[in-house]
């Protein structure tokens, strides 16, 4: 059976005014299936009891000759045990533009998981309202072109705000932005959290070098993996996973995924489901 580890991450923020909120976060499964039918993901999921499951992209796999069968199974169960949003990630997106190779079975999907109950995301936003918390979540659908590789020059906050509006200060923002890559221009925005995938954890990941190779080919990509934080006008730096997160910080977390395709390969670097813990500054 392939296996996953579950990280969590403890944020403290001050627009949590009283009640504690648990979300699951979900990347790059790419029609993987764990165990029997996923079984493994779902009793773990079901243990947490999240207040919502948060996908950060590619649940499924956009090649020609794959189904998106295991993609709906997967969500047909996710939605019995919390409220389900999903962003888009580069596999969604290709499946949806190019219907030449596609023909319309991704639009079909979207309105199939749609009628399950599943929120898709697709530069549209949605308020959560928690036992009396206020959270708005994103989901971030970039032009295509920003998936190429080699040098491509990021979208900046204007380009982000005309895509997906600004941000409400008054309440926590989570922005799910499947690529890390311009996880500059993520927190430009003004997200309170950014969460996002792609990059596979880098597929390899060796001890005080962290992740190698992206799984477009760039060498030692900035935010690979991991916690990052940003405070006031400083840069963003890597964080470790052990420390709390504060509430006077923007918080990226860049998660491993469940799953992969073409390069099948993990070097120190399991498959994560990502457990988020957001608490009040006083608990």
């Amino acid at each position: 059976m392939k296996r996953f580890v579950t990280t969590t991450y403890k944020i403290t923020t001050d627009k949590i005014k009283r009640h504690p909120l648990k979300f699951v976060m979900i990347s790059d499964l790419h029609n993987v299936v764990l165990g029997k039918k996923n079984e493994p993901v779902f009793d773990r999921i079901k243990s947490l009891a999240p207040d919502a499951i948060l996908i950060a992209g590619d649940l499924v796999l956009g090649k020609t000759d794959a189904s998106l069968k295991p993609a709906a199974a997967f969500l047909s169960e996710a939605v019995k045990l919390a409220p389900v949003l999903y962003g888009p990630g580069n596999h969604e997106q290709r499946m949806k533009l190019f219907t030449k190779d596609y023909g319309g079975r991704f639009s079909a999907f979207e309105k199939k998981i749609k009628q399950m109950g599943v929120t898709y995301l697709e530069n549209e936003r949605m308020i959560l309202k928690i036992n009396g918390e206020t959270v708005a979540v994103t989901g971030l659908d970039l032009p295509y072109e920003y998936y190429e590789r080699g040098p491509v020059k990021g979208p900046g906050r204007t380009e982000l705000e005309g895509l997906i509006g600004g941000p409400d200060k008054q309440v926590y923002e989570i922005l799910l932005a499947h690529t890390p890559r311009y996880g500059d221009a993520y927190f430009a925005w003004g997200a309170d959290l950014i969460l996002s995938g792609h990059y596979h954890g880098g597929i390899v990941r060796l001890p005080f070098l962290g992740s190698i190779i992206s799984p477009d080919l760039r060498l030692f990509p900035r935010y690979g993996y991991g916690e990052y934080r940003k405070r006031d006008g400083a840069s963003p730096k890597k964080a470790g996973r052990r420390q709390r997160i504060t509430g006077s910080e923007q918080i990226m977390i860049t998660g491993a995924g469940l799953g992969e395709h073409t390069l099948p390969l993990r070097i120190n670097n399991p498959r994560e489901l990502i457990v988020l813990e957001c608490l009040p500054k006083e608990v």
